[in-house]
């Protein structure tokens, strides 16, 4: 959420917009408004990560009301004042900001801008952290590398005297509140005389700090993901080019394995009249498309009957050729593209397995489960590092924007686990369970297929493995009329995640269709989880009659 003045915001656009102005743009762009007296709440879309100060967001307003905003587009290089070791937050990247004036009263929104990118990007300074420095204080060249706990001696940001390691854990809130992230060997940033800047990602040196009277700026981007790193960086380059100069301090890499790899290039897009009707239904001249994507900051080189399209480099959700005809939707306004009805016509009906899968859920319901959706995408940590199964003939994904997301599911129950590790705080018990499909290893001409499956978990202080097993036994006899169900106890593929003697083959009509068991405790301990878990997993497609 941001909230600024109407006319905090219109001093930064130029120009005195009234409210109605306001509404018109944010609309356009899915910036959803709430209005005080003399304020404006915008709440925005999770894909405008962009959009993180009052000079972001001004510049979407002003790129709609065909108005420059003061903005200093020139970047710099700065080379190896910096050297950069291997650690386990490697990748780093370095700017200098000269700002146009003093800090000033623009201290709290530089502040905002780090929580903000802190908080959405790098999803709470695990993924990347931003720190701010007084250039003009450091002593150049500066070193990021680790050091011994003892070595650790300086005076935090906000206290009055210097603290140790142990210290610096124990007594400062957000050694606390970044309890998690806290690496084994401490990284610093160090500087000539050997004094320590900071400590990402938990806390700066206060003599370090930036204040109303600070001219140039520091910034340090650290993470453990260098897809988020540099994503972070080019939002800051952008909006700081609002305030004065940007360079980019090219930093020594001690090994080409930490390197960031930075750059401001961005991927090219095609686009003509019939690519941007075929989506929008509307033609649009190549002029008008040029007009209205240079104002946005694209940059664009007309090619014959088409243009060459560039994303501004800070936008990280321009992904396809339709998120630039998107673009161009929202600046026209969805409501002066013309309506038009579908040539063919097609009934909708429910999919052939609909109701049998109505009635598994409506017995499990019944047994007092609460059905889960859960995430298609997933990564090999849950699937198989917290589960202790083999990874083997799983879908990988390429080409990642996130650590956190990797391959697609081939189990559902460690997604449930996770969403019981996530709400350790709330009742117990918790009997959970989904119906999802997963991608599981295909015949000799299809690598991979879906299948359909059913997984059921129950966590509670009594629980009893036979209790489980009944219940799949009703949900075969209900939803498909299967009378021969059996079990077997499991083969050596799962002996790391359940119990030995509480885990099971589950056979229907002798066909094995998956398996059920009690959770081993270290199953348990990888998702944080006290009580015992008695869980099913068991293939659902191939039944229908």
């Amino acid at each position: 959420m941001l909230n600024y003045g109407i006319d905090e915001i219109n001093k930064v656009i130029g120009k005195k917009l009234k409210l109605a102005d306001y509404e018109k743009i944010a609309l356009k762009f899915g910036l959803d408004l709430d209005e005080g007296e003399n304020v404006l709440n915008f709440e925005l879309t999770s894909d405008r990560t962009d959009i993180v100060s009052k000079y972001s967001l001004a510049h979407v307003f002003a790129s709609q009301l065909g108005i420059k905003m003061k903005r200093n587009i020139s970047i710099g290089i700065e080379k190896e004042k910096v050297l950069v070791e291997n650690t386990e937050r490697k990748f780093v990247n370095v700017l200098r900001v000269v700002l146009d004036d003093k800090v000033g009263d623009d201290l709290n929104e530089i502040l905002s801008i780090q929580e903000r990118l802190d908080r959405n990007v790098g999803r709470n300074r695990k993924k990347s952290a931003i720190g701010f420095f007084d250039y003009e204080k450091i002593l150049f060249p500066i070193k990021y590398c680790e050091i011994q706990k003892e070595n650790v001696n300086f005076i935090p940001l906000g206290s009055s005297s210097s603290k140790n390691y142990n210290q610096i854990m124990k007594e400062l809130k957000q050694a606390t509140e970044y309890k998690d992230l806290i690496p084994k060997k401490p990284i610093v940033w160090i500087d000539r005389s050997n004094n320590i800047i900071a400590m990402p990602p938990i806390i700066n040196a206060d003599n370090y700090s930036i204040n109303e009277n600070t001219k140039e700026l520091f910034i340090d981007i650290t993470g453990i993901d260098k897809e988020t790193v540099n994503a972070v960086t080019k939002i800051l380059i952008y909006n700081f080019e609002f305030l004065g100069k940007v360079s980019i301090i090219q930093s020594k890499y001690k090994s080409n394995a930490i390197s960031t790899g930075f750059s401001l290039e961005t991927h090219r897009f095609y686009l003509n009249e019939d690519s941007i009707e075929s989506v929008l239904g509307k033609r649009i001249k190549k002029e008008q498309a040029i007009q209205i994507l240079s104002a946005m900051d694209y940059s664009i080189n007309p090619l014959g009957r088409d243009i060459i399209v560039k994303p501004p480099f800070y936008r990280q959700d321009i992904m396809h050729q339709v998120d630039i005809i998107d673009d161009l939707m929202r600046s026209l306004g969805v409501e002066n593209i013309t309506e038009k009805v579908p040539h063919s016509h097609t009934e909708g009906s429910f999919l052939s397995n609909h109701y049998l899968i109505q009635n598994i859920k409506e017995v499990l319901v019944g047994f007092g489960y609460q059905e889960i959706d859960i995430n298609a995408l997933t990564n090999e940590k849950y699937q198989f590092g917290s589960t202790f199964i083999e990874g083997e003939d799983y879908v990988s994904l390429l080409q990642l924007k996130s650590g956190d997301v990797t391959m697609v599911s081939k189990y559902i129950f460690p997604e449930l686990l996770r969403l019981i590790s996530n709400n350790l705080h709330k009742k117990f018990p918790q009997k959970i369970f989904s119906v999802s499909e997963i991608v599981q290893e295909g015949s000799s001409d299809v690598t991979f297929k879906n299948r359909l499956k059913l997984s059921l978990v129950s966590c509670e202080r009594d629980i009893n493995i036979t209790d489980t097993l009944s219940i799949i036994k009703k949900v075969l006899s209900d939803a498909f009329a299967i009378k021969s169900v059996s079990t077997n106890y499991v083969d050596k593929k799962y002996i790391k995640t359940f119990i030995t003697g509480r885990a099971y083959k589950i056979l229907a009509d002798g066909k094995e269709i998956g398996f059920a068991g009690e959770l081993h405790p270290r199953v348990l301990n990888s998702f944080r989880i006290e009580l015992p878990v008695s869980l099913a997993e068991i293939y659902i497609d191939g039944f229908e009659k």
